[in-house]
Parts: structure tokens; C-alpha cells; sequence
């Protein structure tokens, strides 16, 4: 698996778990929800301005943020806020 598929499926875990949908991310990112299932599907870049913005979402930093999405989905670790 490419680190890209890693993040992109370990953003969707991420949803996942917070209860996140694309319609929150869109509004997070101020991306269509379009936009946002292309970005989820990896049709679509995703910047590292709508990861900052999606960090906030999640209430994290950019950095724990990161960490999660760059794990091995078996190896993920729960961030101490």
C-alpha cells in the first residue's frame, strides 16, 4: 500500500470513528462535499491547508493529525490530546 492510500484510508477510519462525514469536512475545508469524496476517493489532491483545517475539526494539531494518517492502520495508537 502507498503512503497516499495509508492516509486516505486512515482519514476515512478517522471519520469513521469521530462520526465525521464529507459534508463536515466540506464545511471544514470550505471544499464542495464533491470535492471532499474525490479528495477521500484519490481522484483529488488534498492540501496541507485542508489537513490543518481537518486537524481543527478533529480537535487535534496538524502534527497529531499527521501521525495518525501516516500510521499502518494496525499500528495506530489513540493521541493523547
Amino acid at each position: 500500500m502507498s503512503e497516499r492510500e495509508t492516509i486516505l484510508r486512515n482519514l476515512r477510519g478517522e471519520m469513521a470513528r469521530r462520526g465525521k462525514t464529507n459534508k463536515d469536512l466540506a464545511k471544514a475545508t470550505g471544499r464542495s462535499p464533491g470535492n471532499v469524496s474525490n479528495q477521500l476517493n484519490g481522484s483529488a489532491e488534498i492540501t496541507i491547508t485542508d489537513l490543518d483545517q481537518i486537524a481543527d475539526l478533529f480537535d487535534l494539531s496538524l502534527y497529531q493529525l499527521l501521525l495518525l494518517l501516516l500510521q499502518p492502520i494496525d499500528s495506530i495508537k489513540q493521541v493523547k490530546q
